[in-house]
């Protein structure tokens, strides 16, 4: 409760930022009469979450689901290949160009491509949302484990150190901000990943009832699918950025420790 009123102190302006701009949207609709197939009004797109609670849940899980699972594919293989590019030049020079020249080659077209070769199922969407967000996990991973000071190399290396001493106590340590950077990053792009999916071919899921519900002028129930789509992802982030916090102490503590052992 405390932490709840501190975080509403913190942010009291940009709260009252939002009930302003909910207030006077609300009152445009209503004075301007601007139909709910137009623009609804926060109070008739309030109405819509409620009476399609379980509509929404169902979607929402399975857009959660896709997300999650293409997130911790691309978590896993990103991380992997960072760590062989950075101890195999080899890997880098054969792996890197064809990662970078992945990025150029729009999600929005390998999406048809994927439904097509593995159908409309949930591989084809967990495999979107991976290509969208191994990307910055990959080249932030890699930034965050070439960036070690020389000398505590020198040091680890002077002790007869072996490589995965100087990795588990050194490298890593250091790569933590850069690797929670691209996977922060990487929350977004994923819930981006799996909406392009959907749009792709899907019966199921948030994209898919964003299309339908366009199709049948259903204008609030697509709000309600936008805004908790946001939800999603503001979550996500915030459930990653907390990771952070929890480990940022054993990196600080471990650098502290290397730099002593210089000094």
């Amino acid at each position: 409760m405390k932490k709840a009123l501190a975080w509403a102190r913190e942010n009291a302006l940009a709260l009252a930022a939002f009930v302003v701009f909910v207030a006077v949207w609300e009152a445009a609709v209503r004075l301007a009469r601007i139909p709910a197939f137009v623009l609804p009004a926060p109070s008739a797109i309030l109405a819509k979450f409620l009476a399609d609670i379980p509509l929404l849940r169902r979607h929402t899980l399975v857009t959660l689901e896709e997300i999650l699972v293409g997130y911790l594919v691309a978590a896993a293989f990103g991380l992997l290949i960072a760590v062989l590019i950075v101890q195999f030049k080899a890997v880098e020079r054969v792996v890197y160009p064809y990662i970078v020249a992945s990025q150029t080659v729009p999600k929005i077209a390998i999406a048809p491509l994927l439904i097509i070769w593995l159908g409309a199922g949930m591989l084809p969407k967990v495999l979107i949302v991976a290509v969208t967000a191994f990307f910055p996990i990959t080249v932030n991973t890699v930034t965050g484990l070439r960036e070690v000071e020389e000398n505590y190399l020198h040091l680890l290396h002077s002790v007869a150190a072996t490589d995965a001493q100087v990795f588990l106590r050194l490298r890593l340590p250091y790569a933590l901000p850069f690797i929670f950077a691209g996977l922060k990053l990487a929350t977004t792009l994923s819930v981006l990943g799996a909406i392009v999916a959907e749009f792709m071919g899907a019966s199921e899921g948030l994209g898919y009832l964003i299309l339908s519900s366009t199709f049948n002028f259903e204008v609030p129930r697509v709000f309600v699918s936008l805004i908790l789509l946001v939800l999603i992802g503001v979550l996500f982030f915030g459930v990653v950025a907390w990771g952070e916090g929890r480990l940022s102490w054993r990196r600080e503590t471990r650098v502290r420790v290397i730099q002593t052992e210089t000094a």
